[in-house]
């Protein structure tokens, strides 16, 4: 089955498309949805891979609250970054559309005010939409206001910064109205705070809550509470080299990774008692995931942008009882840009026109979807700006795609070059590249047409350069954009 592009319409009685943007206040439920609007609680993580959790494989970890949130809903098993770097993949989230086409290509550029966003449809619903934490999708500036209007991409409220990490304390805050706060707090804990207070303010009125955390994005260092693991007993995934597992200075870092993680599920678990205590469980959809992983070593890398599993493979939970059955463990094929036309189906409402992500609503209500490929695209970084053929630039080294399949994996650069293939069944932690091997030309030649087809059918226009978005536009450049 193909990853066919959705091209559909916000529609209904109160609300219309006029040219290519929505208008309207209110925006209804389609015939025969339950009329008992769903609230939403979305909470992204910085750079969280996959397997560091209690029940992910990573067997130091402990993650209580998160195996709690597994056991109440489902959990997503093979879900992949669309772009494994900040910038670009929260705007894969939040358009449900490719970097290529949105043109978030690396960080600290602005999203083009035409690009249409998740917070557009829930408020065109009657929605409070509010934003916490991290943007990360407004520029270069750091801490960063996001002022009231169309950057904020209708979130109604805003309480957070555009970018930068402060902790384990330190935390640069800008409020609703643009005065910088810095709390002498671990940052996610104020985030949770802020987070908190306004679900509770918003009881008796449907809510679409975005919280965004730092961690455990490097600096890998958590709170003093939760700065639990040893460095010295550590557990290494087998691709893990010697050179890393040796380095006094890696194995500290990586406990403090995990310790951020703890962190956070002790932050996740303030949440779910809070829903709880607010009689907000049973009508809330809490949606988890993150930007992209870690590499924590693995083949002695480190961070993220990278196409192996460890920086691209990543977290999704869903969990609202009564709707989505418990302890599911979900094996579709999922890509960061399945998620904003997923929820909104969950929800009852519509997306916009231009989505390129599939609704894969049917994976937890027990219509499983068959989806063949995820594809991610990205640029291997050698930590500095430079040019590319003269006209713009990429961070650092080259651009590359990926096709995952349910059993392999293909990436390709930039030149043209097939540099990896990988039998993800056999070899998980991807010890042995398939390329050039006779007994593997024909998969490699299947793969590669694959990945061509679909490039194609994307308008990707890989092997050539990406165009990327710009800096800065400003408020004319939106309002010629918008009208």
């Amino acid at each position: 089955m193909n990853r066919r592009t959705f091209l559909v319409t916000a529609t209904a009685a109160s609300a219309s498309v006029v040219g290519s943007r929505l208008s309207g206040a209110q925006l209804s439920l389609p015939a025969g949805a339950n009329r008992k609007l769903t609230n939403v609680l979305f909470v992204l993580a910085d750079q969280w891979r996959f397997s560091a959790f209690g029940h992910g494989g990573d067997p130091v970890v402990a993650t209580p609250n998160f195996d709690r949130l597994a056991e109440r809903g489902a959990r997503f098993t093979r879900t992949y970054a669309a772009n494994p770097v900040c910038t670009p993949n929260r705007s894969c989230i939040l358009t449900g559309r490719y970097s290529h086409q949105h043109g978030m290509i690396f960080n600290n550029i602005m999203l083009p005010p035409r690009e249409h966003t998740i917070a557009e449809v829930f408020s065109a619903a009657g929605y409070a939409t509010h934003y916490v934490g991290k943007f990360h999708i407004d520029g270069k500036e750091m801490p960063g206001f996001v002022p009231p209007g169309w950057r904020r991409r209708s979130f109604q409220t805003f309480e957070g910064f555009n970018r930068g990490h402060w902790y384990p304390t330190g935390a640069q805050y800008f409020d609703n109205d643009g005065k910088l706060l810095k709390p002498d707090v671990y940052e996610p804990t104020y985030q949770t705070d802020l987070a908190i207070d306004f679900m509770k303010r918003n009881q008796n009125h449907p809510f679409f809550c975005f919280l965004s955390w730092g961690p455990p994005h490097q600096p890998y260092r958590p709170s003093k509470e939760w700065d639990i693991y040893d460095p010295a007993k550590l557990d290494f995934r087998p691709n893990v080299p010697a050179e890393v597992r040796n380095d006094p200075k890696s194995r500290k870092w990586i406990a403090g990774y995990y310790g951020s993680c703890s962190a956070l599920d002790h932050e996740m678990g303030r949440l779910l008692r809070a829903l709880e205590e607010n009689g907000l469980a049973d009508n809330t959809l809490i949606v988890f995931t993150s930007d992209h992983g870690d590499m924590l070593g693995s083949h002695g890398l480190f961070y993220k942008e990278k196409p192996e599993e460890e920086s691209l493979h990543i977290p999704l939970y869903m969990c609202m009882p009564g709707h989505i059955r418990a302890k599911q463990s979900i094996s579709t094929l999922a890509s960061s840009i399945d998620l904003t036309p997923t929820i909104l189906s969950l929800c009852g409402l519509r997306p916009y026109a231009g989505i390129t992500g599939k609704d894969l609503s049917g994976a937890v209500l027990g219509r499983e979807p068959k989806v063949d490929f995820v594809y991610a695209q990205g640029a291997m970084t050698a930590g500095k700006p430079r040019d590319i053929d003269g006209s713009y630039g990429v961070m650092g080294g080259k651009e590359w795609r990926a096709l995952v399949t349910s059993t392999h994996k293909i990436v390709q650069t930039i030149d043209d070059k097939t540099v990896a293939v990988f039998d993800l069944e056999k070899d998980p932690y991807e010890m042995k590249n398939l390329v050039g091997e006779r007994s593997a030309a024909a998969l490699e030649s299947e793969l590669l047409a694959q990945m061509r087809r679909w490039a194609k059918e994307v308008d990707d226009p890989f092997p050539q350069l990406s165009r990327p978005a710009k800096a800065i536009y400003t408020d004319e450049e939106a309002a010629q954009a918008r009208s």
